[in-house]
């Protein structure tokens, strides 16, 4: 009985209302007797079942000691997490609960102590400390360390004891002269506030923690070895003229001011920290400055009586516990933003171990904190990034970004945060690339963006459906309209719009929608074969047969057109060995006296589709216009004949003029684009269209698409814009890369092309 009482008198201590200190009382109950959680229930209200249930769930915790502890033991820590996120009161009873089992713990084996403590200093203190409850998290720590490391204890023990008669020399003198300065200040006596002087020595845990953070055991670089509390509290008077917790804040700025000009103090400036102004994610407030008094370092800190409340109580001290009004609205006054983050984590599927280890690294883990312009304060865990800054301030910015910059200077979007930084995102054309989930450290940013990329193949599937179906459409136009089924006369439709109209009636599909998701998920012949039978009553076999044709077609007119090209640059090595002289092949003997023209990018021959980079030769007609050709173009060859071997005959095909790409105009001139087509020869999958599409779409602009198949392979072609050369180069290269893509080839001229494209 001893122990539950305990546990009461802890929580009654933290000022927590009645439920929590009836839960505490009970929270053993269920677990070590017959009581049920509906008895309890029913005698002492549901709040209290709540509570005692949601602690009774995460009694047993895994055994951290240990980095092999089991997946069991990891769910039930999971759990715990959890179950605090509904009512933070669970977790406030689970921590007096553990602190008084600290307090016995000497009555424990060494193997248990160590368990015990380890769990503790991983878990529980640093839950204390994020929920601020400052009282708990140093007892914790210094116990837990005491138990962990007894030789390290007795060392850190050992230093304070030989500087004992310094440190408390200087915190007497330290209290006396602020206390006497304070007390004889006017705007304070003229003031209704009750001032508090107290001092404090640094707690041992964190004593040695920072010593071996900073690789120095020396205790004069301790800048909070000495530390000073000043509380006021404010009278009636003020209270009533403020009308709220703010009360004497004014007050806590003129005390710093007296402080920083204390006799024979020296003051120093780099130490003032204002979490009054810029609390702490846990609720603190406070001033804190640093003196210096014969080589001591002395922290003073400067705080009301509320502020000195939520610090040593946090999240226990929490205001709606003294609001019964508003404390019976809403059970949300009993959760926090951070917490809330642990319940969005949960509707992942993940696993235990990954749960909990990102509950610690990233909730109880050490924290960064960084400005925005606006002077918005973000708290992130340490070792976040630029991209998770961006996605912390909103979903839609970090989705928009395309840079960052840090104190004014550009840096990589992996740049790792550091205290104090200015972020300032820069948005606008960005989106997510696959790199940023490299780059992203929280669970949340890889979250959100994991839902982007969702999207985004989504989008892609349904994109690569109506390619697909269209396509089919366009190419069969004939024979569905020659072998339908359908009685009256009608267009084959050419959009969703259109196609809307057939499905009714013809097929299982309501939502244009879809059919054509259904078939980007397939990318099956005949699975589009089937749909396009059914919607527009043509017998399959006439559709399968028409494929087979045009499959066929098509592979001969790609090996002819590599045969072709086989050919000319096997007629090129020819001529080169021919020739002893490197340069390219120039015709200025026989072509306008020697001298080059320049092309004109926006007349050029659609039968060969040159590019920019592109070998090019012209033919000027008779309206003086000037086409280009690529040099293997059968046009510009006849030209080139009738150059080399005049004739009476006029040529159709106009004169051979000698042309070059103007250089000048190569890199300024962005709006410039050629047409040219891509054939794609691949072993069938699912989404091949999809993959190529994407890849096609970041690196050219999209015009038409064909595509056909076998049973085993298929053929795919894009129509696409491009800048130049180099740029078709790349998006051959990238697509190459596509798995199972067996070849990519550069068709000569187009077959998709039509007058409407031009």
């Amino acid at each position: 009985i001893i122990h539950p009482v305990e546990v009461a008198l802890l929580l009654s201590g933290m000022q927590m209302d009645a439920e929590t200190v009836m839960a505490g009382l009970l929270h053993d109950t269920v677990e070590d007797t017959d009581l049920t959680f509906e008895q309890v229930e029913g005698m002492f209200g549901l709040e209290v079942r709540n509570i005692v249930e949601g602690e009774t769930k995460v009694s047993k915790l895994p055994k951290l000691a240990f980095a092999d502890y089991a997946d069991e033991q990891a769910e039930n820590l999971r759990q715990m997490f959890i179950a605090m996120t509904d009512d933070y009161r669970i977790i406030i009873v689970k921590l007096a609960d553990r602190l008084h089992n600290m307090r016995t713990l000497r009555f424990m084996k060494p193997e248990k102590q160590k368990k015990i403590s380890r769990e503790t200093l991983d878990i529980f203190a640093p839950l204390a400390h994020r929920m601020g409850i400052w009282q708990v998290k140093s007892e914790l720590e210094d116990t837990s360390f005491m138990y962990l490391y007894p030789d390290e204890y007795k060392k850190v023990n050992s230093i304070l004891n030989r500087r004992r008669n310094k440190i408390v020399d200087t915190l007497d003198h330290s209290v006396k002269v602020l206390k006497e300065t304070l007390r004889n200040d006017p705007t304070l006596r003229s003031q209704d506030v009750e001032i508090e002087v107290v001092g404090r020595t640094k707690e041992i845990y964190s004593l040695w923690h920072k010593m071996e953070m900073k690789h120095d055991r020396n205790l004069d670089h301790i800048a909070d070895l000495v530390a000073l509390r000043v509380i006021l509290t404010p009278g009636d008077s003020i209270v009533k003229a403020t009308q709220s917790a703010d009360s004497g804040v004014w007050l806590c700025y003129h005390v710093l001011g007296l402080v920083q000009h204390l006799p024979n103090f020296t003051p120093m400036p780099t130490k003032v920290k204002d979490y009054i102004s810029f609390p702490k994610p846990n609720g603190y407030q406070s001033l804190h400055t640093a003196l210096m008094y014969k080589g001591q370092s002395v922290e003073v800190q400067i705080r009301t009586a509320h502020m000195h409340t939520v610090a040593e109580y946090g999240m226990a001290s929490h205001w709606a516990y003294h609001d019964e009004k508003k404390r019976n609205t809403s059970m949300d006054l009993y959760n926090t933003p951070w917490l809330s983050s642990i319940k969005e984590w949960q509707q992942e599927a993940v696993g235990s171990r990954d749960f909990v280890d990102c509950v610690r690294r990233e909730l109880l883990g050490k924290r960064v904190f960084v400005f925005l312009r606006n002077g918005k304060i973000l708290n992130l865990a340490r070792g976040t990034t630029a991209v998770d800054a961006a996605f912390q301030i909103h979903t839609e910015v970090g989705l928009n970004m395309h840079g960052v910059e840090i104190n004014g200077k550009p840096v990589p979007l992996n740049y790792e945060l550091q205290n104090g930084d200015v972020v300032s995102i820069l948005t606008g054309e960005g989106k997510p690339s696959t790199e940023w989930m490299q780059y992203a450290k929280s669970r949340s940013t890889r979250s959100k963006l994991r839902a982007y990329f969702r999207s985004q193949q989504n989008d892609n599937v349904l994109k690569s459906g109506e390619m697909l179906f269209f396509d089919y459409l366009s190419n069969h136009r004939n024979e569905i309209l020659e072998a339908s089924f359908i009685e009256h006369p009608f267009e084959v439709p050419t959009n969703a719009d259109e196609l809307q109209a057939f499905l009714p009636g013809s097929s299982r599909y309501d939502d244009v929608t879809e059919l054509l998701n259904d078939i980007g998920h397939s990318q099956s012949g005949d699975f589009l074969r089937q749909k396009v039978s059914k919607i527009f009553l043509v017998p399959a076999s006439a559709l399968q047969e028409c494929d087979e044709s045009r499959f066929a077609n098509i592979t001969r007119t790609v090996y002819a057109s590599q045969l072709d090209s086989m050919s000319f640059n096997g007629a090129n090595e020819e001529d080169d060995s021919d020739s002893q002289s490197s340069e390219p092949v120039s015709y200025g003997d026989v072509l306008n006296g020697g001298q080059a023209e320049f092309a004109d990018s926006e007349n050029v021959c659609y039968h060969c589709l040159p590019v920019r980079g592109d070998a090019i030769l012209g033919t000027r007609h008779r309206d003086g216009s000037t086409l280009v050709h690529r040099k293997e173009c059968s046009w510009a060859q006849e030209a080139l004949n009738t150059a080399r071997f005049p004739s009476n005959d006029d040529s159709s095909v106009g004169e051979a003029v000698e042309l070059a790409w103007p250089e000048d105009e190569w890199e300024d001139n962005t709006s410039e684009s050629f047409l040219t087509e891509v054939i794609i020869m691949s072993v069938d999958r699912k989404l091949l269209l999809a993959d190529c599409s994407v890849i096609a779409s970041q690196n050219s602009e999209i015009l038409k698409t064909g595509s056909s198949s076998s049973n085993e392979h298929c053929i795919l072609e894009f129509l696409v814009r491009v800048k130049d050369l180099d740029e078709l180069q790349n998006l051959m290269d990238k697509l190459r890369e596509v798995n199972s893509v067996m070849s990519v080839e550069r068709r000569f001229g187009s077959e998709l092309l039509d007058e409407k494209d031009l």
